[in-house]
């Protein structure tokens, strides 16, 4: 499996573990491990993450770094202009992806919580579920299911809270 690190300094890294260099990682406390890549030795220590868009903050030998994980997925996806994550745009929420409604799971009137799953879109073959970005209230469902949409496409309006 391939991996790409991105540094805060705009660097980028190309992560294969199969390949010739091996990484050896030995743990020696909570979230604490030497690691031998190559030549080199280095200390890394896992201080909070990764979130769900692969950011993470880890100390390398001492020096406090923040940086970005992806896997293969994530960035085909992000190549393609997709991503997991619902795009809020003041009162309402806009397709990430062109796709085609699979489920509609709110309607009119209801009250949804951050997080809560709004509708289901398939793209790629890949059911991807929008969920809510915030607290609210449900004002306008404007999609059907079988309904195909276009990036950008505005699916759900709603009500602050």
């Amino acid at each position: 499996m391939n991996w790409e690190v991105r540094w805060p300094d705009g660097r980028v890294e190309q992560i294969t573990p199969e390949s010739g260099d091996p990484w050896d990682w030995k743990p020696v406390g909570r979230n604490v491990y030497d690691v031998r890549m190559g030549a080199r030795n280095v200390r890394v220590e896992k201080l909070d993450g990764p979130d769900s868009k692969g950011f993470v903050r880890i100390r390398i030998n001492g020096v406090e770094q923040s940086l970005q994980v992806l896997d293969g997925q994530q960035i085909l996806l992000e190549s393609l202009g997709m991503n997991d994550s619902t795009e809020a745009v003041e009162n309402h929420v806009e397709a990430p992806m062109p796709g085609k409604v699979l489920e509609v799971k709110v309607s009119a009137g209801d009250e949804v919580a951050a997080g809560d799953p709004l509708v289901v879109l398939e793209a790629m073959k890949m059911e991807n579920v929008l969920r809510a970005p915030r607290d609210g209230f449900i004002d306008k469902v404007n999609l059907t299911v079988g309904e195909a949409v276009d990036k950008g496409a505005i699916l759900v309006t709603y009500e602050m809270k």
